[in-house]
């Protein structure tokens, strides 16, 4: 193991989509991000693409796809971040400080009932 790939801090970034325009874009972004980061701040970011698959319209458009995963944590919901967001998405979830810090998260809710999901925000 060399020195180098000691110093790689490792991401993973799940991205939740369907066969929209907007999860086509982040995932375009995400790869575009993760070679940004790679080249310019050693950091390998591991994108896991998951495509969702419904039957019934109404569910797809409950579910509200793209979703962003960063380490587990989701980051955005029903839309394509920009590459700027995405960045400082990651980097503030790996402790390097961003350019413009927030003070509040999103947490996604589901209800199994036939109910629509939730947002709620903490």
């Amino acid at each position: 193991m060399s020195a180098e790939s000691a110093d790689v801090v490792k991401v993973i970034v799940e991205l939740h989509l369907d066969f929209s325009e907007e999860s086509d874009n982040a995932l375009r972004v995400a790869f575009s991000v993760a070679e940004e980061l790679l080249d310019k701040y050693n950091i390998w970011v591991e994108i896991i693409p998951v495509h969702l698959w419904f039957t019934d319209p109404i569910e797809q458009d409950a579910v509200d796809l793209p979703k962003i995963y960063i380490n587990g944590k989701l980051r955005f919901i029903g839309r394509s971040p920009s590459k700027k967001e995405l960045i400082e998405a990651i980097r503030e979830h790996i402790n390097i400080p961003p350019r413009r810090a927030s003070t509040w998260e999103i947490t996604f809710t589901k209800t199994f009932d036939g109910g629509l999901p939730q947002i709620a925000e903490t």
